[in-house]
């Protein structure tokens, strides 16, 4: 269902070519790129099952829909999404700049001087559906199952590819700065390294450019602030360029406008494939699990097959929301 995203690679052969002083500038496909191997590599540690808690009334049109709501990054709940590495970003830029030369230290240069105008909340809207490896978690239920009203969907993790377009991946966050740290100065230093044995060209430097901006918005995707660790999440990102902002939808949340994007996670119209639905401790059980299996049946899924779900009810007792 899901591809697996990791941090991407250089994977193209920098060649000396005469050197040409030129403005260098960065194409927004070249980061919808980074997603192109990755739509196509095997699932390689990743969950068999993940999580997603959601309202009632989320969990029917999930069901009914077959997709996911995709939120753009600058609606979510994190005031720092997609921007909590930046300063390592950045650091770990300046660091290498110290000691390189050449056409390694003219792109170190660039890279730190543009990077806040080229980072790549600037070139796409980054969307994410949100997944949990923790199953039946209070803490989530709490905070995104409607206080133990809703349900938690359990998502098989299938290996085969997702939908092609628009890009996405599904990517581990990353809660730990020296973990990043640790990442980008390892694959930046391997583009420094090619850049270092070649001539200052202008389309080795775009080449190198575009590596190390490949390698600052996987991370800046990935990281999280260790504050949110305990939601062990999951995000399906899907990149929408700033000429298809069109595509995105619009609801309002507790009087704020929030721009969403209906996402599939399985492609050629599969059905989403359940491992278990957990009905919340605070909602009837036995009424929802006859709800279920009626909305389950209106959508054609049967008994037995990989896409039916166990339905039961959560391990938790039920609580008084108001606590």
């Amino acid at each position: 269902m899901f591809a697996v995203a990791k941090m991407p690679k250089s994977r193209k052969r920098l060649r000396p070519k005469r050197r040409r002083r030129t403005k260098l500038a960065i194409d927004p496909l070249a980061i919808e790129s980074m997603f192109d191997e990755v739509a196509r590599a095997p699932h390689a540690g990743a969950p068999l099952v993940l999580y997603h808690y959601t309202t009632w009334g989320g969990a029917q049109g999930i069901l009914t829909s077959q997709q996911f709501w995709a939120t753009a990054h600058d609606c979510t709940n994190d005031m720092a999404e997609l921007v909590s590495a930046d300063s390592v970003i950045i650091d770990v830029a300046k660091e290498l700049q110290r000691n390189a030369t050449g056409a390694a230290a003219e792109v170190l240069s660039l890279f730190a001087d543009g990077y806040a105008k080229l980072q790549i909340t600037r070139m796409v809207s980054v969307c994410m559906a949100c997944f949990s490896v923790a199953r039946d978690d209070e803490a989530q239920w709490r905070k995104y199952g409607d206080n133990g009203h809703g349900v938690c969907l359990g998502i098989r993790v299938l290996d085969e590819p997702g939908p092609k377009d628009p890009p996405s991946a599904l990517v581990q966050v990353n809660y730990s700065e020296a973990s990043w740290r640790s990442d980008l100065t390892k694959h930046f230093g391997q583009v420094c390294s090619l850049l270092s044995r070649v001539v200052a060209s202008r389309k080795n430097c775009e080449l190198g450019l575009s590596a190390l901006y490949r390698t600052a918005a996987f991370a800046s995707i990935a990281a999280k602030r260790r504050e949110w660790a305990g939601e062990r999440e999951f995000r399906h990102v899907t990149l929408v360029r700033q000429k298809l902002q069109g595509q995105l939808k619009e609801r309002e949340a507790n009087g704020k406008i929030i721009r969403f994007l209906p996402i599939s996670v399985r492609a050629d119209g599969k059905r989403i494939a359940f491992s278990e639905i957990i009905v919340g401790s605070n909602r009837n059980a036995q009424e929802t699990r006859e709800q279920l299996t009626s909305l389950l049946a209106t959508k054609g899924y049967k008994v037995g097959d990989i896409e039916y779900p166990e339905i039961i009810a959560s391990a938790i007792p039920p609580w008084d929301p108001s606590s």
